[in-house]
């Protein structure tokens, strides 16, 4: 227990050699004023040898034993003072040879603090929450190149073939049509662009810094429309409950980004026959957004696995033909851990799956 308090702390280090050097040279002190008080009693009772040249002698062997004493005592003093010193740094050097490695090609998330000194680890934790932050960073910015690529991959091929398709019609209603569903695939690409750019480059302290109120039924309404024209002939069926006068604390762009991808996923993966309830529910000081549409493909053990990155149920969704690539509800467990949201999904007996933000602040 002593030892590790010890060991701890570079100041003590120091101290308890600085203490056992002044101990030391206390004790050679008094060993050497007793040699010498006992030498002087003996020779002041021996009258033979009280002439000057013995006193000088004495005095200086005197001289002589105090000096080495000293010399000796100082540089033993010296010697457990640095290496003491040396061995406390020890750590550091540690932690600064796993500085030297830390690149882009290679981060790091921390740096080895096992048997940093008490002064210096403050400085060794700041530096591993810088490490963690960066590396975090990186990883959104990979993650987003990759999701980003496999997204615009799909909607480009699609947009493409029905432009090629598209070329070969020419009665007009059909070139409506086809304009129609290519603006559709466009808006589609667009929210999947602004879904992952908001994910990519939502930081939650930042986030949580530029909170502000806004009116929360006027964005539900904007997503609303915005679904409308991306998928025409199924957004009628979007109900919403959501009162006027509901105001909120939070981020509106990252808002309407839950939104936007809790709508689609509904639109996308639902009963095209049934409605899509969107719901404003009151909690003891806080408030929930619930999107509710039947889901008759899930089943209970589905459930943990909604928010996994390209998540699908190949099978029963092949044969459905639902589109998607699973990134919906990943983005939507993103932007909630940003904003301090919990996320939560409930599927009823008759197979309606409710979907839960809980925890905007009212204004």
């Amino acid at each position: 227990m002593f030892r590790d308090w010890i060991s701890r702390s570079l100041e003590r280090r120091l101290l308890l050699s600085l203490l056992l050097g002044v101990g030391l040279s206390l004790a050679a002190f008094q060993i050497v004023v007793d040699q010498l008080v006992d030498r002087y009693i003996a020779r002041s009772f021996d009258a033979r040898s009280a002439d000057g040249a013995e006193r000088d002698r004495l005095l200086r062997e005197v001289d002589i034993v105090l000096f080495a004493g000293v010399v000796t005592v100082l540089g033993a003093c010296a010697l457990i003072t640095i290496v003491s010193v040396r061995r406390g740094l020890k750590p550091l050097a540690v932690a600064a040879a796993a500085a030297r490695g830390v690149s882009v090609e290679q981060p790091a998330r921390s740096l080895p603090l096992a048997g940093l000194p008490a002064e210096i680890r403050p400085l060794g934790e700041r530096i591993n929450a810088l490490l963690q932050a960066q590396a975090e960073s990186l990883e959104r910015e990979r993650r987003f190149s990759t999701d980003l690529a496999h997204e615009l991959r799909t909607a480009l091929a699609e947009i493409r073939a029905l432009g090629e398709v598209g070329l070969t019609r020419t009665d007009t209603a059909g070139l409506h049509e086809f304009l129609r569903q290519t603006t559709a695939a466009a808006i589609g690409m667009q929210g999947v662009i602004e879904s992952l750019l908001a994910v990519a480059r939502a930081d939650r302290i930042a986030v949580q810094r530029a909170l502000e109120p806004f009116q929360a039924a006027t964005v539900i309404r904007t997503q609303i429309e915005r679904a409308r024209l991306a998928a025409a002939a199924h957004a009628e069926r979007i109900v919403c409950r959501v009162p006027e006068q509901v105001w909120i604390h939070s981020d509106p762009r990252l808002f309407a980004a839950i939104l936007q991808n809790l709508l689609s996923n509904a639109l996308q993966h639902g009963d095209a026959r049934e409605p899509i309830e969107i719901d404003w529910l009151p909690e003891p000081g806080a408030a929930a957004l619930q999107v509710r549409n039947p889901a008759p493909a899930l089943s209970p053990e589905d459930l943990p696995h909604l928010t996994e990155r390209f998540w699908r149920r190949a099978p029963q969704e092949a044969a459905a033909g639902t589109g998607g690539l699973g990134l919906g509800l990943w983005v939507v467990a993103s932007l909630c851990r940003v904003l301090d949201l919990e996320l939560a999904f409930e599927l009823d007996a008759e197979r309606r799956l409710g979907v839960r933000v809980s925890g905007f602040r009212p204004v």
